[in-house]
This record gives structure tokens, C-alpha cells and sequence, in this order.
């Protein structure tokens, strides 16, 4: 497993950094998404609008 940094931004406008330990920058991806969507993240927004692995 590897540390990616995935910049995640929501339908409000936040734009946010997480990083996430996964064995490839989809899979990184996927999990911060879903970090988001389920409130896990830390911030208001729940729907992402972009969302790339650094």
C-alpha cells in the first residue's frame, strides 16, 4: 500500500486534501470520494465535483 494525496472538491465550492493509503491512485480516488459522500471527511459538502490524486 502506498500514501496518495487526493484533492477532493465539493458542490459547495471546498476544496480539500485528504490523504488516503491504497494500492493505486483509482482506488485512492474511490475512497476519498466515498470518505466525502458519507461525512467522514470532515467538511459540509457531501457531493464531489472533481476529485484527482496528486
Amino acid at each position: 500500500m502506498q500514501l496518495f494525496d487526493v484533492q477532493i472538491t465539493t458542490d459547495l465550492g471546498e476544496t480539500v486534501v485528504l490523504q488516503i493509503s491504497a494500492n493505486d491512485a483509482q482506488e485512492a480516488e474511490m475512497t476519498a470520494i466515498s470518505m466525502v459522500e458519507s461525512g467522514q471527511a470532515g467538511i459540509v459538502g457531501t457531493r464531489v465535483v472533481d476529485c484527482f490524486a496528486v
